[in-house]
């Protein structure tokens, strides 16, 4: 995928914080709510969609991705009130791909229904493992059998475009037991597959439980081990690995993350999302009080952006740059030096002509036509080379 190709699209996040319980493993902003505070967030959330559409006057919204917390924990009633509210205010694809995040044990049939019916056109399941006593101590809600009642029910509503998500590096985690996981997904067909290590995150239980060593995370030589199993198991059902951490079906790719991957801006609705555009980085208020006394209807007429941010960066050509960087070689395609030069009116290979020698040298980076790209063995030591690379 190519930055030419999404010169006019933009896309869409929305964050619903809100979840029955935070998992031990979980960093975001994301927690137990009342009806009432829910209500008051997406009537909020409302007002912030319909102020902000000035910003993307010029844009067409290529993909909507509705995130968390876990959205299916609200009523759906409410995710069709920001869909409508999307719909009415920008410049909507007539290709767009609209995504929302479930949990096994939230989403019911009759939830499925609704986002079908509002034209949710792909699902992201939060399976992470199906062994019950790897979820228990992920402090996961559901088990492996809430996800195949979610996962069938979804198929049976007219869902083709379905992801799940597993984690590998979940502490007392063998490759048997990863295996036994993956394949038992596999096994189900999905058209997606994303696949994410486990990081102690600080601020979290398992950050505590680790320096207690009440939990032990598995050997590196285990974790080689499960990327191997990932490898092979994903390449014999056919699911192609297009990003780290990401395996789809042709066709089947998450348009909303390679646009992403790809330099495409976004713009973030709710509580602490981030937006990208006209060389900003922006974060929202990460303090739902502070939020929700937000006045948007001074919006367009204010010059003191920071009321309605807590960051706010304009991005320099270096900036912009080294993101690129990043966001480009997560993708198993890598980066394509033509359209470097068409941004950046700069030689990708003359910026970087010492690092990639020594990487190629190393079989980390390889050169395809005019992509250069992360091998396998690359990925795995990622943020090394990515540390090499960004300019500084």
């Amino acid at each position: 995928m190519c930055y030419n190709m999404y010169m006019n699209n933009i896309e869409i996040y929305v964050h619903i914080p809100f979840c029955e319980r935070k998992c031990n493993y979980c960093d975001f902003v994301s927690f137990h709510s009342t009806y009432d505070v829910i209500d008051k967030y997406i009537k909020q959330l409302l007002k912030e969609i319909e102020y902000k559409k000035y910003l993307l006057n010029s844009y067409e919204v290529s993909s909507i991705y509705i995130g968390g917390g876990t959205p299916s924990f609200i009523d759906s009633k409410y995710i069709v009130y920001i869909l409508e509210s999307i719909f009415s205010n920008y410049n909507i694809s007539k290709n767009i791909e609209i995504s929302i995040e479930v949990n096994p044990n939230s989403i019911t049939l009759t939830k499925l229904k609704s986002y079908f019916n509002a034209g949710i056109n792909r699902l992201s399941i939060g399976l992470q493992s199906t062994n019950e006593l790897e979820l228990k101590t992920l402090g996961r809600v559901h088990n492996y059998n809430d996800f195949l009642i979610a996962y069938n029910n979804a198929i049976h509503v007219g869902f083709k475009n379905i992801n799940v998500d597993l984690i590998s590096g979940i502490p007392h985690q063998t490759p048997d037991t990863y295996k036994k996981s993956l394949k038992q997904v596999l096994m189900l067909n999905p058209k997606h597959i994303s696949i994410y290590n486990l990081i102690i995150e600080n601020g979290t239980p398992f950050k505590t439980m680790f320096d207690n060593n009440e939990i032990q995370l598995p050997l590196e030589q285990d974790l080689l081990k499960m990327d191997e199993i990932t490898k092979d198991l994903t390449s014999y059902y056919r699911l192609n690995r297009y990003e780290i951490s990401n395996y789809a079906k042709q066709g089947f790719e998450c348009k909303h993350n390679l646009g992403y991957w790809s330099d495409v801006p976004y713009l973030g609705f709710g509580l602490n999302s981030s937006s990208y555009y006209n060389g900003m980085r922006l974060k929202n208020k990460s303090f739902i009080i502070n939020y929700l006394n937000i006045d948007y209807s001074k919006y367009i007429t204010t010059k003191d952006k920071s009321i309605y941010y807590d960051e706010i960066l304009y991005l320099n050509e270096i900036d912009h740059i080294n993101d690129y960087i990043i966001t480009g070689f997560r993708k198993t395609s890598g980066i394509d030096i033509n359209e470097f030069k068409n941004t950046f009116n700069k030689d990708f290979e003359d910026l970087f002509k010492t690092a990639l020698k020594i990487y190629q040298g190393m079989g980390f980076i390889n050169k395809n036509n005019h992509f250069y790209y992360l091998t396998d063995e690359g990925f795995n030591v990622s943020n090394k080379i990515l540390s090499d690379l960004l300019l500084k």
